[in-house]
């Protein structure tokens, strides 16, 4: 064991205090002073991160812990607010224990990253004054971190040493800073644009290098970081062409390119893309700080959802009163759309019971998670319990109370139960058995009368004619809806129905073709927006205008054909 250790200084790198030692020592070279540390004569001089940190705190006596030295005394803290806790203790068993050159920068990404660690060591003037005159100068931590030009302490701009950072040409040699010549060393220069945004670089690198907190990328979401109106459709979809340009506008170019953090305008998969999709891919912590700089946070701070919904995380509650689970969250699902009137986000929520619900959006407080707007189906549930409820003596006021709705819906609903039930007593009728009985009573045969083509020709048209009523109910709505087959089933509020239709449409010629002739083309359903829209401004306004038109029916330039002549006709004949 040694008898002999300096005392590790505030943010020194442990190799500043090998490189102290070994003059201290007396030893006449490095690879003594290395075998003293270590017990072997291999272990490379490493700046940053460096191994065998084991042996080391047995030779020196418990003087230092292991975790001691890696906390205080390398570079992996700054590394860790940005990895999952399960590669950081990868990271720390090798420099424990010991490992091959450039496994540790390997699981840290650091070899295929594209941003390079310092040439040189780096030291500020002022720090080095003020240790010379409390103990002696050292070579700092937080000097040495990859994009760190700045003095994170003095504001000054970091002067660089003769020094290697890199092991490639001293494997086995420990520089101290009160050994370099001073004078010997060079000072970048730097655009005076960018002093701002590298001082938070080096502030926030400082930060980071000094926490103790566990890793933050688990809640880190820079997707919910990003205003919905400006760099986010409502549907969740990034806007990276719109996000890149005002990211490099902010920072420049030629700054970025200093930082290797530069980004290809061309390219879709550049790390900006990869960051703010959120992959299992390292990214550089430089990188990291470079887009919470843009949000204009602080890495003391940062903490934001792990969602990008305008309805928050799921799941949502039920809000089918009818249900045993109703205000409970258990809806999974919830599909954001936007509004075409107002442009603000529509959430449709899908409960496993068949009640589906809608509200506007986006919510602005707890209470907007329990309120509902448009009920857009009822399910069987709901309707098992209309059911059960119809077959009481109460009122029909009680009946919506319990259901959650009024009084109107309970009988609009249960006009739909009893045409359903027609239907469905009329489908089946073709498929009971007739049953024979011998007059004595005891001898008991069945029969199943056998299907044929009229069984469906007789439901072909029951079912017409719902359809043909549930799509007149949909062209009198207020607001336009687009009629589709999809639409038709979701508006009879029937499963069995939906099932019908969607499962056997070709052995319903009458009903097939009705539906082929009445549903929406994107084009037929934009010129019904158009006619609505016109309506409502000559009611509202007493006038057309061609760009309040096109607002209101929520449609942009360019216009199909057919859409573009409806439009000029409509807007021509205001004029």
């Amino acid at each position: 064991m040694l008898a002999y250790f300096p005392t590790l200084y505030k943010d020194e790198l442990l190799y500043s205090a090998i490189a102290r030692y070994h003059v201290f020592s007396g030893n006449r070279t490095q690879r003594q002073t290395i075998e003293d540390l270590f017990g072997s004569r291999s272990v490379c001089a490493t700046a940053d991160l460096p191994s065998h940190l084991v042996s080391l705190a047995e030779n020196l006596n418990g003087q230092y812990t292991v975790d001691q030295i890696i906390n205080n005394h390398t570079l992996l803290p700054y590394y860790n607010s940005f990895m999952k806790q399960q590669r950081i203790d990868q990271v720390k068993a090798l420099m424990k224990n010991g490992s091959r050159q450039g496994e540790v920068h390997a699981s840290l990404g650091l070899l295929a990253t594209s941003i390079k660690i310092p040439a040189k060591l780096r030291f500020c003037t002022e720090c080095y004054k003020t240790d010379s005159e409390t103990c002696e100068p050292y070579w700092h931590r937080c000097h040495q971190l990859p994009g760190v030009i700045i003095c994170p302490l003095h504001k000054s701009i970091l002067r660089v040493s003769t020094v290697e950072y890199s092991t490639l040409h001293h494997k086995f040699s420990f520089v101290p800073l009160v050994m370099h010549a001073v004078p010997g060393y060079t000072e970048p220069v730097i655009d005076a644009n960018w002093v701002d945004h590298l001082a938070f670089i080096a502030v926030q690198s400082n930060l980071l290098l000094h926490s103790q907190s566990k890793s933050i990328v688990e809640t880190a979401s820079y997707r919910s970081m990003l205003p919905m109106e400006r760099y986010q459709t409502v549907c969740g979809r990034v806007r990276f062409n719109h996000f890149m340009q005002d990211f490099r506008n902010f920072y420049t170019d030629e700054l970025l390119e200093h930082l290797d953090c530069d980004i290809d305008s061309n390219s879709s998969d550049t790390w900006l893309h990869k960051i703010i999709r959120d992959q299992e891919e390292i990214t550089h912590p430089l990188r990291h700080l470079l887009l919470i700089r843009f949000f204009e946070k602080s890495v003391g701070g940062f903490s934001v959802p792990n969602d990008n919904l305008a309805f928050g995380s799921g799941p949502w509650p039920c809000l089918n009163k009818a249900a045993d689970h109703y205000n409970q969250s258990v809806v999974e699902e919830c599909v954001v759309t936007r509004c075409s009137t107002t442009s603000k986000p529509v959430g449709t929520f899908h409960c496993s019971c068949g009640f589906v619900y809608s509200r506007r959006g986006p919510d602005t407080c707890d209470e907007d998670r329990n309120r509902r707007g448009r009920i857009k189906a009822f399910g069987p549930v709901w309707h098992d319990k209309l059911r059960r409820l119809n077959e009481i003596n109460i009122s029909l006021r009680q009946k919506a109370k319990i259901l959650g709705v009024d009084p109107g819906t309970v009988k609009t609903q249960t006009e739909h139960l009893d045409t359903y039930k027609a239907t469905l007593y009329k489908s089946r009728s073709e498929g009971q058995t007739t049953r024979s009985r011998r007059d004595n009573g005891r001898v008991c045969s069945l029969k199943k009368v056998k299907r044929t083509k009229k069984d469906w020709d007789q439901r072909d048209e029951i079912l017409y004619d719902v359809v043909v009523r549930t799509v007149e109910q949909m062209k009198q709505l207020t607001n336009p809806q687009r009629i589709s087959l999809a639409s038709i089933t979701r508006h009879t509020d029937s499963g069995q129905l939906k099932h019908k239709l969607m499962k056997n449409l070709n052995k319903l010629p009458k009903t097939n073709e009705f539906i082929k002739q009445h549903v929406d083309s994107t084009e037929t359903f934009q010129v019904r927006r158009l006619i609505w829209a016109a309506s409502r401004l000559n009611e509202t306004e007493g006038k057309v205008l061609g760009w309040r038109l096109l607002k209101l029916a929520g449609l942009n330039h360019p216009l199909k054909k057919m859409v573009k002549d409806k439009f000029m006709e409509l807007v021509e004949h205001q004029s």
